[in-house]
């Protein structure tokens, strides 16, 4: 991997700076213009003459078939050869964006093999290498036969010895001498000072080996390797003394008084035993791998080896960061406060992505660390350190544009007291705003990023592929933002529509067009959007288009009992000839209008039977209840009866009950009298009628029926009913014989029947029947 070359900020800003100018519209290419004005006048004419010549030998070929067939063959030779430019063109450039896209990943692929090749070498290189170790073990002992040497390596065992024993005698005195910890709930600073003074009285014994050390090598001659693999060894045990103890500073599980973080013990303990894990570790690698460059082990089995060593950090961290991860997920949650759970759904997430993230980043260090030997610790750095400055970069933009957008669009507080509710509808469309423009900047942040780990974005961006890829991505966008704000705009106007205020009222007609015209109009945006965008992803939307239109066509021809149905349904909304709630009589089904649809109307009768009618069946309509309704009565008196008294007398009651508080507002009008209307064969007809709103006929029908019987028989006006008139015959020898009826004089009473009795007087038989209701 080639390191980073400083050049990850002008990268950046171009990056940034196109996708801000990636919409602006290219600018067009203007026509050249002829310049006329230095040709002389002779040499306009001649263009003119010319012009003529050419025009009459244009008329001529056209008049003459066989110069017309050759000019059309001509004509069409042109063409073909203009489509065949055109395709050849078009695949040329597909071929040459199909070709970089190729060599973009050709790149990449070689990179990588040349990597596996390189580590293939050195494993095979180490293994050669191992391969010769007994052959290494016997020149070790020829070195060693030579007295001089073994006396060197004797003096050089002995300074180690002394340096270690100087170690463990300031261990043991400094140790004895430390201060008692303070208590646990001791004051915090003071906690502090005597955990770092603790810290560094333990680390003086190391350091003390080491000073020792150094100045037994400026007395004691020993060998200039073997002096330095000793005090590479006292140097790599310093700092691992200094790391621990360190550690031991802020966590010190054994003496919480010198505990620096704030934590229980539990959780001391889990973190100290991965912080000793980790320095052991670091303490065993730079052990091994600085002997092996001070032996001047070869370069490329040194590498290999290195590694191997560094590939286990990215393994132990991988089983560090997932295990407090799982233990974090899996900690009890704590009741939620107020104003908390936007925090609590932050630190959700955060649990959730941060342990990839952490994974990936131990990976992608030390792989970085190994592939690119001594530049890649630099280049790892400065990514780290530009990644760290992005991120809280990125944090501190992001509420910075939360600031913006609460300060700048916020609502006052009386206006949001005497409009309830007016926040969230004016913050509807401004919370999308504000979620694209975050995403924006999140998007311009990993950019930066991954231009600081090496990652060629800008290259890719200006490249035909990533600029292809870009404006297309632009225009799907915007096909979006179209689709949603018609959506938006189809949805407010239906609102305003069917919005009863100040008391308009929606008519039925507009309560059922207006879903109906809302939903045609989005699936419309919708499918055109949809359109668009599968066209802008590469996929041939031809087929797509003519099979809605085979499809429209089948639909067409197999459902013509449907389209009459949507028809006559359109008729009866637009004319308004029934609405909900109307009482109306389709054919031979009356009842409540409970819904008028495109396809049916449903009513409801008196006896809750629900009857579903389609539109298409509907020959004849009548509606009971439109606008208003009227309440005819046909009021039968005996044929004795004085017919004007009668008439005073009903006025009377239409006066009466107009007056009446609960009936009054139901009529429209004063009550009309039509006159005497017809002679039937026991009574004689009087019409009269009542204008009233629309379904209230029937009650005030019913009320008068009421109020009429009551009045005549309080004033004795007969109300004559059928009756039949039984008549026996008369013989020729007088008058008509007697009837002889039997009489019960128990009846009704349970008890036996009497006798029987005869009755000089004739006797009716009568049969009564009464007005069925409504």
């Amino acid at each position: 991997m080639t390191s980073h070359d400083g050049k990850a900020l002008p990268g950046v800003l171009f990056f940034i700076t196109l996708l801000a100018c990636v919409c602006l519209p290219a600018s067009p290419a203007f026509p050249q213009a002829a310049v006329t004005s230095g040709i002389p006048s002779s040499e306009s004419e001649g263009s003119a003459e010319t012009t003529v010549q050419d025009l009459e030998s244009l008329v001529q070929t056209i008049e003459d078939p066989n110069r017309r067939a050759v000019l059309l063959d001509q004509l069409r030779a042109l063409v073909e050869a203009k489509k065949a430019g055109d395709k050849k063109e078009t695949a040329d450039r597909k071929t040459a964006t199909e070709a970089e896209g190729a060599e973009f990943s050709e790149k990449v692929f070689a990179r990588f093999e040349a990597y596996l090749t390189q580590i293939a070498a050195s494993g095979r290189k180490t293994g050669e290498l191992l391969s010769k170790a007994p052959s290494a073990l016997q020149d070790v002992r020829r070195y060693l036969a030579a007295p001089e040497r073994r006396q060197s390596l004797l003096r050089l065992l002995a300074v180690g010895v002394s340096a270690f024993i100087v170690s463990l005698l300031s261990r043991l005195l400094i140790f004895r001498r430390l201060p008692r910890p303070p208590s646990r709930d001791s004051f915090w600073p003071r906690r502090a000072a005597a955990s770092v003074g603790s810290g560094v009285l333990r680390i003086l014994p190391s350091g003390f080996a080491l000073l020792a050390l150094f100045l037994l090598f400026r007395v004691v001659p020993c060998p200039a390797m073997g002096r330095s693999i000793v005090f590479h060894l006292f140097i790599v045990l310093f700092g691992y003394r200094v790391v621990m103890e360190t550690v031991r500073a802020l966590l010190s599980p054994d003496e919480p008084g010198l505990r620096i973080l704030w934590m229980g013990d539990e959780s001391a303990y889990y973190y100290w035993v991965w912080m000793r894990r980790f320095a052991d570790y670091t303490g065993l690698y730079f052990l091994v791998v600085g002997t092996l460059f001070l032996i001047q082990f070869p370069e490329s089995p040194l590498l290999f080896i290195r590694g191997l060593l560094l590939l286990v950090y990215p393994g132990m961290i991988t089983a560090f960061v997932l295990q407090v991860a799982k233990d974090l997920r899996t900690r009890p949650a704590e009741p939620e406060q107020g104003g908390e759970s936007f925090r609590r759904r932050w630190a959700h997430i955060a649990l959730r992505l941060f342990p990839a993230l952490g994974v990936l980043y131990a990976w992608a260090f030390f792989l970085v660390l190994i592939a690119s030997r001594e530049k890649g610790f630099d280049f790892v750095s400065r990514a780290t350190l530009g990644t760290a400055v992005t991120i809280p970069a990125l944090i501190a933009a992001l509420h910075l544009l939360g600031l913006l957008f609460d300060k700048l669009f916020d609502v006052h507080e009386r206006i949001k007291e005497r409009v309830p509710g007016i926040e969230e509808r004016t913050d509807r469309h401004l919370a999308i705003v504000r979620r694209v423009s975050a995403g924006a900047l999140v998007l311009i942040a990993v950019g930066v990023v991954a231009e600081f780990w090496g990652i060629p974005v800008s290259a890719f961006v200006v490249s035909r592929v990533g600029s292809t890829i870009l404006i297309r991505a632009v225009t799907i966008a915007v096909t979006l933002s179209v689709v949603v704000m018609v959506l938006q705009l189809s949805r407010i106007l239906a609102l305003y529509l069917l919005r009863e205020r100040d008391g308009r009222v929606v008519t039925q007609k507009t309560k059922t067009l207006v879903p109906m015209v809302r939903t045609a109009f989005n699936i419309t945006a919708v499918f055109v959007g949809g359109i668009v965008i599968l066209d802008r992803i590469g996929v041939d939307t031809t087929p797509i288009l003519a099979g809605a239109g085979i499809l429209g066509l089948a639909v067409g021809f197999g459902s013509q009992t449907l389209v009459k149905d949507l028809i006559n349904g359109l008729f009866i909304l637009f004319e308004e000839s029934i609405r909900v709630g109307d009482w109306a009589q389709v054919g031979d089904k009356d009842g409540e209008v409970e819904s008028v649809g495109l396809r049916t109307v449903r009513l409801r009768d008196l006896r809750g039977n629900v009857h579903v009618i389609p539109n298409s069946s509907i020959d004849t309509l009548t509606n009971f209840s439109k606008e208003f309704s009227r309440s005819v009565m046909d009021i039968g008196v005996a044929y004795r009866e004085d017919i004007d008294e009668v008439i005073e007398i009903l006025k009377e009651l239409g006066e009466e009950l107009r007056s009446d508080p609960e009936f009054g507002d139901r009529i429209l009008g004063p009550l009309e009298v039509f006159g005497l209307d017809r002679f039937e064969d026991s009574a004689i007809i009087v019409r009269i009628r009542f204008n009233t709103r629309p379904m209230k006929q029937w009650g005030i029908k019913r009320e008068y029926y009421r109020r009429m019987k009551r009045v005549f028989d309080e004033r004795g006006i007969e109300i004559p009913f059928p009756h039949r008139t039984l008549y026996m015959g008369e013989p020729k020898e007088g008058p008509a014989p007697p009837v002889y009826v039997r009489v019960d004089k128990k009846a009704g009473k349970g008890g036996d029947r009497g006798g029987e009795q005869a009755l000089p007087a004739p006797v009716q038989e009568e049969d009564q029947s009464s007005e069925q209701g409504e």
